[in-house]
């Protein structure tokens, strides 16, 4: 806890006491609200307990009292105060103090009658001109008050407040976000990735909180127990067998024909690519599209950011290892690594497990 200074009695009713002011949890922090007293106005406080709850843009915390006394209360539950404010004296005697002026507001803020002005908010007022008869209702004006209301004042061309419809797009953002929309949509997200985090230990982009990945699956007439994650780029004609998984931020391209076949699972992040536009681009688009199918056979893991290219051809219980750039045809049973990708070694099955052998190694150790 910081240390509080101590004020002399000059400025009470009852002899010395110490302020307690609202501390800078943030950088970024201007204001804090007190949500709960823990100690009564006027009672006793023990040295170093917790006697109020302020929350500030990001945490909630409890300020200790700094010495032991009685505890008088400078600012209501609920009430938003700039950072630096007061918000309660402890004195040595139990008849509330009479605080001067001054100590009523933040360092480094300005008092305008019963307006507080933040030290950001008083310089963002005088480079913009602007004088606090603006912010008349305001308590406490803060750094982002100064910015809504230059927002609401900077005049717009047509132009620039059209937006691709033809609609207006001065909106009040804020206001938006303070809808009843905004917060029962934000309530339903809350509740999603709860269940997410319970079924399945895990958090997920919204567009994958929204949509089941059978059900998308399903829906694309992949085979039975396969799941796709939504953000998942599918083109074309892309056929895919059953029990396989498909991870984010994966593109499964079949303008060419993409087939994959049972059992397989395919790496966070992998492209699986059936045409290229290299030689088109190159040609000022005077030669066509480059299309070739791609075919990846039965139980095999192609692992996170693998780049197959079109007419890539990879047959039954086959591994590509993870950032590989493969093209060309394997057989089955290939251990695939590199960039760009060659059969570095095979994939050994014996009973239920499967083992990974480098060529070198099987080549010295043939048994």
């Amino acid at each position: 806890m910081p240390s509080w200074p101590s004020c002399s009695g000059a400025e009470m009713d009852s002899e010395a006491y110490t302020p307690v002011v609202a501390p800078r949890e943030g950088v970024n922090d201007d204001t804090i609200r007190v949500v709960e007293w823990l100690v009564g106005d006027g009672e006793r406080v023990e040295e170093n307990r917790p006697f109020v709850i302020l929350e500030t843009a990001k945490a909630t915390i409890q300020l200790d009292a700094p010495r032991t006394g009685f505890l008088f209360h400078l600012v209501p539950t609920g009430s938003e105060i700039a950072v630096g404010t007061p918000v309660a004296a402890v004195a040595e005697r139990p008849e509330r103090p009479r605080l001067s002026h001054e100590e009523n507001r933040a360092p480094g803020s300005t008092a305008m009658g019963d307006q507080t002005i933040t030290r950001k908010a008083r310089l963002l007022m005088e480079e913009h001109g602007l004088s606090p008869a603006e912010f008349a209702g305001l308590a406490v004006v803060r750094a982002a008050d100064v910015e809504v209301f230059l927002r609401k004042q900077t005049p717009t061309t047509e132009a620039a407040v059209e937006t691709c419809c033809g609609e207006k797009v001065d909106t009040d953002w804020d206001a938006v976000c303070d809808s009843e929309l905004h917060r029962e949509l934000s309530k339903l997200l809350t509740a999603l990735r709860k269940r997410m985090k319970a079924r399945f230990d895990r958090h997920v982009s919204t567009a994958n909180l929204l949509h089941d990945r059978w059900e998308l699956a399903r829906d694309l007439g992949f085979g039975e127990g396969t799941s796709v994650y939504d953000d998942c780029l599918i083109l074309g004609d892309v056929r895919v067998g059953r029990h396989c998984w498909i991870g984010p931020q994966t593109v499964l391209d079949g303008q060419g024909t993409l087939t994959i076949g049972d059992y397989v699972d395919i790496g966070a992040g992998t492209h699986l690519y059936t045409h290229n536009t290299i030689e088109r681009a190159l040609t000022g688009h005077r030669a066509p599209m480059f299309k070739k199918p791609t075919t990846i056979g039965s139980c095999c893991f192609i692992a996170p950011q693998v780049v197959i290219a079109p007419g890539t051809v990879i047959a039954d219980h086959c591994f590509v290892a993870a950032g590989s750039y493969v093209e060309g045809s394997f057989p089955s049973f290939s251990f695939i690594a590199g960039n760009p990708a060659k059969r570095v070694g095979v994939v050994e099955l014996r009973n239920d497990r499967a083992r990974l052998r480098h060529l070198a190694d099987k080549a010295h150790n043939p048994g």
